[in-house]
């Protein structure tokens, strides 16, 4: 009998853990998919409203200037309870993208601006708090099993997000897309309080409030593999940031509307979704380090083609670059699981996510000055080299 019980409560135990699971990638594929379309939407809205490129970029910066308290938001994420934070933070997502209802004109871009800010806040909340609820949901081998889904989710809002969010607002204008992406918020907050995860206890601190905050970046600067891998993808994120203006003046160059933003991103998106599908095989066969190079070196490739200016190669170089920063950040993502205690998920991701994300406002500036002062060819060159001495960089590196 004993047996039995213990084979029925194991299999009532993997299955309550499947149904977490699946209500935790629901939620998540809600609320990618309602911020993604409006960060694309909110761009495009802000070019239609001004007739500005570098004002449309800088829909961008306000989504990631919220990044530079990401060290705090990790260290609440591991000081409370992750569902009902992340259950409230996406609730609170939802009431922001209802005040976009309220733009008319350009005498309102402030409030797009306030809007993608307090979006920005809730994704600092939100990245540690699902780093440490996935942690404590999933076991080790699952995490590893489900890490390129859920990349492949998050890259496969890239293909949704531009179709969806783009040619509703051609359609029917960027309020209605503002209430759809408050709808999927909403969902998201109502599947997440519905998880029967059973967390553990937040833990205690163990040193001064300082120490407790840096915990996360000592831990990184610690493990050679992981500070290398981390590196190499705050320097291929900061290079893709300073390409957000240029992709305006790129379309505008291609003789297309503000609109047309929409196809070159499906094509990225469609290449980060086969690139994460992919990216379990991979890193079992070629390991994260040389994973993670194969998608530096495809962030140069894809930078030369589209610098031609020609619509094929701008194509292709989209689909090629579709490749370069899911398997450079999914590389680093499953170093940090592997390499990092439970009780520091959050202020480690946190760490993490401020070194790729807090400098991105500094780029999107950055790029929407150069695309005036150079154009958008010079731009996509320069990054091309950036990205072959990343390469070399991290190749010369005890990444390994």
């Amino acid at each position: 009998m004993v047996p039995e019980r213990a084979a029925t409560a194991m299999v009532r135990r993997r299955t309550a853990a499947r149904r977490d699971a699946a209500y935790y990638l629901t939620g998540m594929t809600a609320a990618l998919l309602g911020g993604s379309t409006m960060v694309l939407v909110a761009g495009v809205w802000v070019k239609d409203l001004s007739g500005s490129s570098s004002l449309a970029a800088l829909v961008s910066a306000c989504v990631y200037a919220p990044s530079a308290f990401g060290l705090l938001a990790g260290l609440v994420a591991d000081r409370v309870r992750r569902k009902p934070l992340l259950a409230a933070t996406n609730g609170a997502a939802a009431i922001a993208m209802l005040l976009l209802l309220a733009v008319r004109s350009d005498d309102q871009l402030w409030l797009i601006y306030v809007v993608m800010t307090c979006y920005g806040t809730a994704l600092v909340l939100t990245d540690p708090a699902e780093q440490g609820l996935f942690v404590a949901l999933l076991s080790t081998e699952e995490r590893r099993r489900i890490n390129g889904a859920r990349m492949a989710i998050q890259e496969g809002g890239k293909i949704a997000a531009p179709l969806l969010g783009v040619g509703l607002y051609a359609a029917i204008g960027g309020g209605p897309v503002a209430f759809a992406s408050a709808v999927a918020f909403a969902v998201a907050a109502v599947v997440i309080s519905r998880l029967r995860v059973s967390e553990p206890s937040p833990s205690a601190p163990r040193g001064r409030r300082r120490g407790e905050l840096v915990a996360g970046f000592k831990h990184i600067a610690r493990r050679s593999a992981l500070r290398t891998a981390t590196a190499g993808a705050t320097i291929a994120m900061f290079a893709s940031g300073t390409l957000i203006a240029a992709r305006f003046d790129l379309v505008d160059a291609l003789g297309y509307p503000p609109g047309f933003i929409g196809v070159v991103t499906g094509l990225l998106g469609v290449g980060s979704l086969v690139a994460s599908l992919t990216s379990s095989s991979a890193i079992r066969r070629f390991r994260e380090p040389n994973v993670l190079l194969f998608g530096l070196g495809n962030a140069c490739a894809g930078y030369l083609l589209t610098a031609t200016g020609w619509l094929p190669g701008v194509l292709l170089g989209s689909f090629v670059l579709g490749f370069a920063l899911p398997w450079t950040v999914i590389s680093q993502i499953n170093l940090s699981q592997r390499l990092t205690p439970v009780r520091l998920q959050g202020r480690v991701a946190a760490a993490a996510g401020l070194l790729l994300f807090a400098p991105q406002p500094l780029a999107n500036l950055l790029g929407a000055w150069a695309v005036e002062a150079v154009g958008y060819r010079v731009l996509y060159l320069v990054a091309a080299v950036v990205a072959a001495v990343n390469v070399i960089w991290s190749v010369r590196r005890p990444l390994r």
